[in-house]
């Protein structure tokens, strides 16, 4: 069985960049070695914080074919890609035309991000509108503006998705801004911060001084090990 992880229907500054780092951190603790596709054309965040990502131009609707292929010909058994922010129609139209009967033994999960903003919520459901059943779902609440949720808890557009899809939903707590800027400068993960002995990652990244204080790294294990725990779920889809 092949997995595609791909992120769907996510507005940006959503977190669906955040959800996937700590995504392929967490597969990586398993001992799994996802084959990273970074489509983002207007960050490129993923190649950012993993350097061994593939950029991919999408500078046409067939550029997406690069997911179908990877498993066809070269037989990757499990991707990871990130999409560019609020993919419009023409990638849902690419999706659309993936003969997915064709594909009994490819695994395809959507993994998405939401905010306390109706916007977020909606673009996710435009994409469950139109992948339906074809792929299973995997819902990051991004508290980084609260966490409330009211589209996604109480719209009966939301409401129907969760009874009908069973979505795996993880829970992104909102982290300390300072926190936030000391990885986003050098492009750490906090697993790359958790990794490191002294102020040098294992690959030779630079981490601000304040990510190697004691109680700072035992506050963001602890965050980190609250959203793989949550992320346990995503194995069972995979199998």
């Amino acid at each position: 069985m092949a997995t595609v992880i791909f992120t769907g229907g996510a507005r940006g500054g959503a977190g669906k960049s955040t959800a996937v780092r700590f995504l392929i951190t967490y597969l990586k603790e398993k001992g799994l070695n996802p084959l990273l596709l970074d489509m983002n054309t207007e960050s490129h965040a993923m190649s950012r914080y993993f350097p061994e990502a593939r950029k991919i131009e999408i500078n046409k609707m067939s550029s997406n074919d690069v997911l179908i292929e990877k498993i066809s010909n070269d037989g990757a058994k499990l991707i990871v890609a990130d999409l560019k922010a609020g993919t419009g129609r023409d990638t849902l139209k690419w999706w659309m035309n993936i003969p997915f009967n064709e594909l009994p033994d490819v695994k395809f999960i959507c993994i998405a991000s939401i905010t306390s903003s109706s916007d977020s919520v909606q673009s996710v459901l435009n994409w469950v509108a139109e992948l339906k059943d074809r792929v299973s779902y995997v819902i990051c609440r991004n508290c980084k503006g609260g966490d409330m949720f009211p589209d996604y808890d109480k719209s009966g557009q939301a409401i129907r998705f969760r009874v009908e899809y069973n979505p795996v939903e993880v829970l992104i707590p909102r982290l300390d801004e300072e926190y936030i800027t000391g990885l986003e400068r050098f492009n750490l993960t906090v697993a790359e911060v958790l990794e490191a002995n002294g102020q040098t990652s294992i690959n030779g990244k630079e981490i601000e001084p304040i990510l190697t204080e004691y109680m700072v790294r035992a506050r963001l294990r602890n965050y980190q090990r609250k959203i793989y725990e949550q992320f346990e779920p995503v194995l069972k889809l995979m199998k």
